[in-house]
């Protein structure tokens, strides 16, 4: 919605009705009608309609005394709603404007409103604000100020200001042609008659929130939501109502998620009302929106078939029962007949067999096959928690977050602990740093199935594949951390980047080279020196290993055609150790990725 900044004249001159229904109301009616006949704004009509008011014709003498300032009207009783109705019949005015025969205008309260529908460009807008509650004598008590309890862009998010309790009825500037398309009152409520029509107007019609305080309210003993007695029972009904008609669309429209809405809303209505029915709904949809939240779970395969099974078992124990598990063979060569045999077994399970790629393709190729809300990540020598989908999944929806991760615990090859990494902290905004350092690890990754199809794996990247995703995605959005152990990392000699130096230095220089190569990313380049350096250390820890075993295996080592090829490549390694320093230092960081790469892909 877009309001010009510049005020322009008056020219919207609408005629504006002012509804004031009214029952045994000669304690207050009088300041009522005064203050709408004060306002400053002369183009309205003022609508008072004595619902059939049983104290001997007091009521009806204070309106008659107005002559024809006022239109008056006496019904039946039947009501606030119905009186509200008989006026809303009668009005002639393009907008309607209540005000409870307790209640008192400001003086510019129509004018200012219409004020502000004239700097709009949608003349159909709700204006609304908030109010001063004043007591029985008129004192005032404290402001309402909806703008204290949300912020701005989200008062004006039709809905939502009236699901948090902050919409009072006589601050409202209606459109009379919400009541042609939408309905009138709903006589049959007592109580809630009001929330229970902006409800409905408030679905279709857009609606502005204005800061300055228009109204006063009057906080006294004789209310009606006070006086009758099923009025929290009545309230529960139209809450609860509320709850099972709005849409998902609505629900994410307004907090982000319908799991975000439905836990804010139970908070709210535990907080601020007696409406317990109303609020264990709230709750028991929440839980019922996580359980019907699909996770795909993706696990690439080569080979390590026991390990793989492990893994699929750890995601068929999840606490979280609504799951998919995509196994991506890619192109084993090991005997795979137990592997498939369990796919077979569990419709949850699906299996897919292509030609070996590697790990990003094998990933790519299961995210485009995946039917979740979500996606979370498993190494088939990796294993999950129980938990880890449940919590993560709550986290996030509480969160609003589209990517996560977690700490995780470090295992050897046969399941034994060995530490504990505690990178879950990593959270928020942590671009550009998560160049340099980048401690989200695979198994312990969940994201939004739309986040992962909008960004795949660098299928060209062997090593560090993830990490390049990892860092894209984290320049774009925020990143959510949960300092939680809810994964198990395998590390296996020889296969696991962990424990290959050679593999590790590979995968910092396939980062900074894919960092380089992206004309955003780009921007940030000094960030990679540090993965450079690391890769160097990586490297001179590779050659003094190799000498060890060299100076101990000396007369082998002269007579055997493999170390002769380890000789020759402790030799290089300690050239690219030198000219990764150097080439750093003289000539940046682009010339030095060539240069280790042309090294790379000549000698290993």
């Amino acid at each position: 919605m877009t309001i010009r900044k510049d005020k322009p004249l008056n020219i919207y001159h609408t005629l504006v009705s002012i509804i004031i229904p009214v029952y045994n109301g000669t304690n207050y009616m009088k300041e009522a009608i005064n203050s709408a006949l004060a306002q400053t704004y002369k183009n309205i009509e003022i609508i008072v309609v004595n619902d059939g008011s049983k104290d001997n014709g007091e009521t009806e003498r204070v309106a008659l005394s107005y002559g024809d300032k006022i239109r008056y009207f006496h019904k039946e009783n039947g009501g606030c709603g119905s009186a509200l109705n008989y006026g809303i019949k009668n009005m002639k005015g393009e907008y309607f404007s209540w005000l409870s025969h307790d209640d008192i205008y400001y003086p510019n309260k129509i004018e200012h409103q219409v004020d502000i529908l004239n700097k709009l460009d949608n003349k159909d807008t709700i204006i609304y604000g908030g109010y001063e509650l004043i007591d029985e004598k008129g004192n005032s008590l404290r402001y309402i100020k909806p703008d204290s309890v949300l912020p701005i862009n989200k008062l004006n998010i039709s809905l939502l200001p009236l699901l948090r309790g902050l919409i009072h009825g006589c601050s409202l500037l209606i459109p009379a042609k919400y009541f042609h398309e939408v309905g009138i009152f709903n006589e049959a409520l007592p109580t809630t008659q009001d929330y229970d029509l902006w409800f409905k107007i408030f679905r279709v019609a857009p609606i502005h929130f204005d800061e300055s305080i228009l109204i006063k309210s009057r906080f006294h003993s004789e209310q009606g939501s006070k006086k009758i007695s099923n009025h929290n029972e009545e309230c529960n009904v139209l809450w609860s109502s509320f709850l099972h008609e709005l849409t998902e669309e609505e629900m994410i429209k307004m907090e982000g998620s319908p799991y975000l809405f439905l836990t804010r809303t139970a908070t709210f209505l535990s907080n601020n009302t007696p409406y317990k029915k109303a609020c264990d709904l709230a709750n028991t949809m929440a839980k019922q929106v996580l359980n019907d939240t699909k996770i795909s779970v993706i696990i690439p395969v080569y080979n390590r078939i026991n390990w793989a099974i492990e893994a699929i078992e750890s995601v068929l124990i999840q606490t979280h029962k609504n799951f998919e598990i995509l196994i991506i063979d890619d192109g084993s060569t090991d005997d795979i007949s137990e592997l498939t045999s369990i796919c077979k077994k569990d419709k949850r399970i699906k299996y897919f067999h292509k030609k070996n790629e590697g790990p990003a393709a094998a990933r790519n190729l299961g995210i485009k096959n995946a039917i979740g809300k979500y996606i979370a990540f498993l190494d088939s020598d990796d294993l999950f928690y129980k938990d880890k989908i449940e919590i993560q999944l709550k986290f996030m929806e509480e969160n609003n977050f589209i990517f996560s991760h977690t700490s995780y615990q470090k295992i050897n090859e046969k399941g034994k602990y060995i530490e504990s990494v505690r990178s879950g902290f990593f959270s928020g905004n942590v671009f550009p740093q998560v160049i340099q350092t980048c401690p989200i690890a695979m198994p312990t990754v969940m994201g939004t199935l739309t986040l992962f199809q909008e960004n795949l794996f660098p299928e060209n990247i062997r090593s560090g594949e993830d990490c390049c995703l990892w860092i894209s995605i984290a320049s774009k959005n925020s990143i959510g951390g949960i300092d939680k152990e809810l994964s198990k990392v395998r590390i296996s000699g020889g296969t696991n980047t962990f424990m290959d130096p050679n593999k590790y230095s590979v995968g910092l220089i396939n980062i900074t080279s894919y960092v380089l190569n992206d004309s955003y990313l780009s921007k940030f380049s000094p960030f990679t020196i540090n993965l450079l350096l690391a890769a160097v250390t990586q490297l001179r820890l590779l050659e003094n290993k190799n000498e060890d075993y060299k100076n101990s295996n000396i007369s082998f080592f002269k007579n055997n055609y493999v170390m002769q090829k380890i000789r020759t490549y402790c030799f290089v390694t300690k050239i690219l150790i030198l000219l990764t320093i150097t080439s750093i230092r003289q000539e940046g960081i682009r010339a030095t990725i060539s240069r280790i790469q042309r090294w790379l892909k000549k000698h290993i």
